[in-house]
C-alpha cells in the first residue's frame, strides 16, 4: 500500500458558485485539470489552507470566512502512482474581495457545484467538495472550530471539551429546526477540526451512536453535558490509576506537557522522587511542564531531547501521555516517545502511557501523523518532502502497560471499543 500524502484543498464560494482554477503547465502534477486551491500539508491543516489561498488566490484571511471543515478523504491515483489524503475546507468570499491567481493557474472560473461533472478535474475533487458543501453552521460556530483547529497551547482533552461546548451550543440553539443531515455534518466537522487527535473522532462517533439509539428523542445539550462528564471522570480515574501504577518508583522520565501525566506525577511524588523531562522541541512543551512541576515543589531535571535515550535506560519508569490510539494499535504522542520507549525497553525499564478510552480512533477514520514540512527536495519529484516531525507512533506492544480510566487496556477491550465506534457512519 502506498503511503498517503496529506494535502489541503480550499474551496472558495460566492453566490452559490465555487471558484476553480485550471492547473497550468508549470505545475508538477495534473496539468490542465480543474482544481480548488491546494497544497502539501506543511503546517496545521487550517493554517495551510489560509497559506494556499494567499499564495494561489491572492486573498487573505480577512477576505474570507471559514464555513466548512470536511472529513479527510483518501484518494488513490494509480496513474500517478501516488495516494493522497485530501483535507477539504470551505470558505465564503467576502463582498469586495477579489481572486488574483498566480503561476499555478492558467485560468480560473466560477462554477455551480452541479456543473462540475463535465470538467476534467483532479482526482477526488467532487467527493472532497461534497464533504463541505452546502455550507452549514453560523459565524460563531466556525470561529470557535477555527480557533480549535489552530490552537497549539492546549492539550487534546481540553481542546475537545471546548469543541463539544461549541458544537453543543450551535445544535441546541437550533434544536427545533435542525435537520438530521445538518446535525451529522456538524458532528463530522467537529471530528475533522483536529483530525490527528483521537479524542475528536472518538467523541464524534459516540455522539452519532447516542443519536442512533434514540432518534428524535434526545436532548443534544444533555448529551453533550453527559459526554463532558464522561471525559472529566475518565481523566480523573486514569490519573489515579497511573499514580498507583508507578507507586514506589523514584526516578521517572517523561516528555511534552501532558496534563494527565502532570497530575499523575503530583499524586505519585514523595520525598526522594525525581522527574526527568525532555525539552520536547520544536515547541519546547517540556520546559513548560518543568516549570509547572517545580512550582509544585517536585524535584525536576530538564534534559535535552538528544539525552532521552540515555536517560530512559537509567530511570525507574517512563510515563507519557497519548494523543491517539490508532487503528494500527499504536500510541501517538509527541516526537521522542518512540526513542524513550525503545531505550527503556532495551534496559528493562517499565514503560507506561496514560490513554483514556476516548483517545481510541474509530477504525475507519483516515488518520495521519501531523508534521510541519518544508520545501520539496531539489532534484526530486514534488512528492518528496522534508519536514519537522511533531508526533510519532509507538506500538502498544512496546509499552509495559497502557493505563485507562478502566485500568490497564487489554486487546479484547480495545477490540470491543473499536467495534462499537465502527458501527456508525462517521466517515461519509
Amino acid at each position: 500500500m502506498r503511503e498517503q500524502i496529506p494535502v489541503v484543498t480550499a474551496f472558495v464560494h460566492s453566490a452559490g458558485r465555487i471558484a476553480l482554477i485550471k492547473r497550468s503547465r508549470q505545475v508538477g502534477t495534473y496539468r490542465g485539470a480543474w482544481a480548488a486551491f491546494s497544497g502539501y500539508l506543511e503546517q496545521m491543516p487550517l493554517e495551510q489552507a489560509y497559506t494556499e489561498l494567499l499564495e494561489e488566490a491572492g486573498i487573505s484571511s480577512s477576505d474570507i470566512a471559514l464555513q466548512g471543515i470536511g472529513v479527510p478523504l483518501p484518494v488513490d491515483d494509480a496513474k500517478e502512482n501516488c495516494s493522497w489524503l485530501v483535507l477539504p475546507f470551505l470558505f465564503a468570499l467576502r463582498e469586495g474581495a477579489e481572486i488574483r491567481t498566480d503561476w499555478e493557474a492558467s485560468e480560473w472560473r466560477w462554477y455551480r457545484p452541479d456543473d462540475l461533472a463535465d470538467l476534467q478535474m483532479v482526482p477526488g475533487l467532487a467527493d472532497a467538495l461534497r464533504r463541505v458543501w452546502p455550507p452549514i453552521g453560523d459565524a460563531q460556530f466556525w470561529a470557535e472550530l477555527g480557533a480549535l483547529a489552530t490552537d497549539k497551547s492546549e492539550g487534546a482533552t481540553e481542546l475537545a471539551r471546548k469543541g463539544l461546548q461549541a458544537l453543543g451550543g450551535y445544535v441546541q440553539d437550533r434544536s427545533e429546526s435542525i435537520d438530521h443531515e445538518t446535525l451529522v455534518r456538524s458532528i463530522r466537522a467537529f471530528a475533522a477540526c483536529r483530525p490527528t487527535m483521537g479524542v475528536f473522532p472518538d467523541l464524534a462517533a459516540r455522539l452519532l451512536l447516542a443519536i442512533e439509539r434514540e432518534p428524535g428523542l434526545f436532548d443534544f445539550d444533555a448529551l453533550v453535558t453527559e459526554l463532558l462528564g464522561m471525559v472529566n471522570d475518565a481523566t480523573d480515574l486514569s490519573i489515579d490509576n497511573a499514580a498507583r501504577e508507578i507507586e514506589g518508583r523514584s526516578r521517572i522520565l517523561t516528555l511534552s506537557c501532558s496534563e494527565v501525566v502532570r497530575r499523575a506525577l503530583m499524586k505519585w511524588r514523595h520525598g526522594d522522587s525525581e522527574v526527568f523531562v525532555a525539552e520536547s522541541l520544536p515547541g519546547g512543551e517540556g520546559v513548560t511542564l518543568t516549570e509547572r512541576l517545580r512550582g509544585e515543589g517536585i524535584n525536576v531535571r530538564l534534559i535535552r531531547d538528544n539525552e532521552i535515550a540515555a536517560v530512559a535506560g537509567v530511570v525507574d519508569a517512563v510515563i507519557v501521555g497519548c494523543d491517539a490510539v490508532t487503528a494500527g494499535s499504536e500510541i501517538v504522542n509527541k516526537v521522542g516517545t518512540s526513542a524513550a520507549v525503545a531505550s527503556a525497553q532495551d534496559a528493562g525499564v517499565p514503560r507506561y502511557s496514560i490513554a483514556q478510552t476516548f483517545k481510541i480512533v474509530p477504525p475507519d477514520w483516515p488518520f495521519f501523523l501531523e508534521q510541519w514540512a518544508g520545501a520539496g527536495v531539489s532534484g526530486h519529484s514534488d512528492h518528496v518532502r522534508m519536514g519537522t516531525v511533531i508526533f510519532d507512533a509507538t506500538p502498544i506492544s512496546a509499552f509495559t502497560s497502557v493505563i485507562t480510566e478502566e485500568g490497564l487496556l487489554t486487546p479484547d477491550r480495545l477490540a470491543e471499543i473499536r467495534a462499537e465506534l465502527a458501527s456508525v457512519e462517521l466517515v461519509p
